[in-house]
């Protein structure tokens, strides 16, 4: 009876193994492995917040090269 409990556990272990290295060793396991700890949500705000500054900086030169009589009659 411990015999097949043995072998059992040694399979499992083993399954376990070539399944973590399968994730940690390709690309795709890095993006799964991202998505299951929260760090690609991260990774898309910080990305997104950079965008929008970069939108916000962009919209605040155009609003300076507009002449200062125009923004009076806005």
């Amino acid at each position: 009876m411990k015999h097949g409990y043995w072998r059992r556990f040694s399979m499992a272990l083993l399954l376990a193994f070539v399944a973590l290295s399968m994730i940690w060793g390709c690309d795709s396991g890095e993006k799964a492995i991202d998505e299951i700890t929260g760090n690609r949500a991260v990774k898309q705000y910080h990305k997104s917040k950079k965008n929008i500054e970069k939108t916000v900086d962009q919209q605040a030169e155009r609003y300076k090269s507009i002449p200062d009589d125009d923004k009076e009659d806005r």
